[in-house]
């Protein structure tokens, strides 16, 4: 039992580290996105160069400010939904977790050249990465084994539906209750 209870454990724990990793990988992507459209060129130019300037700490400085400005942001959001504001808190500690990890994401992809110049920055980063390749590999088989069955369910579905699959048989059942109604 205790050993059912330690893979649910690890596997819901690789589940939960593979969502984060993969909303870093998208944040990264919207903090590049939200750079191209800033319509400010020269303030674009302006922060490229100061963090050109940043020596290594400086940069790991810049990187922290939006941990320390939210992580305590957090802390409020969960106060709120212990003291029966659930709704608030939630929404809350949601919209920190997403602007949280964007900052962050971000900054690290302008900073980690520098960043990874600092000794115990680049073996932590590597510690990281080599946990989320792990619960990849981890993973992977509960991965396929999902695909594997909404595949087949899809199949069975669009079997079930006839012509056009399941949107095939919406389209026929909307048609249908249109027709009723007239």
């Amino acid at each position: 039992m205790a050993h059912r209870l330690k893979h649910a454990l690890l596997t819901f724990a690789a589940v939960v580290f593979l969502i984060e990793a993969w909303l870093w990988d998208k944040m990264i992507l919207l903090g590049r996105w939200a750079a191209r459209h800033i319509p400010w060129r020269e303030f674009k130019d302006t922060v490229a160069r100061l963090i050109e300037r940043l020596p290594p700490y400086g940069a790991l400085l810049l990187f922290l400010i939006p941990i320390a400005v939210i992580e305590p942001l957090k802390i409020v959001a969960v106060d709120q939904i212990a003291h029966g504001r659930l709704l608030r808190g939630a929404l809350a500690f949601i919209v920190l977790k997403f602007v949280g990890l964007g900052l962050i994401a971000f900054i690290f992809d302008l900073t980690r050249e520098k960043l990874l110049t600092i000794g115990w920055f680049a073996r932590f980063y590597a510690f990281v990465i080599y946990w989320r390749d792990k619960a990849h590999d981890f993973v992977a088989p509960y991965k396929a084994a999902v695909i594997a069955r909404l595949s087949a369910l899809r199949r069975s579905i669009d079997a079930a539906a006839g012509k056009g699959g399941l949107m095939g048989m919406l389209a026929r059942l909307r048609a249908r209750v249109r027709k009723a109604q007239n």
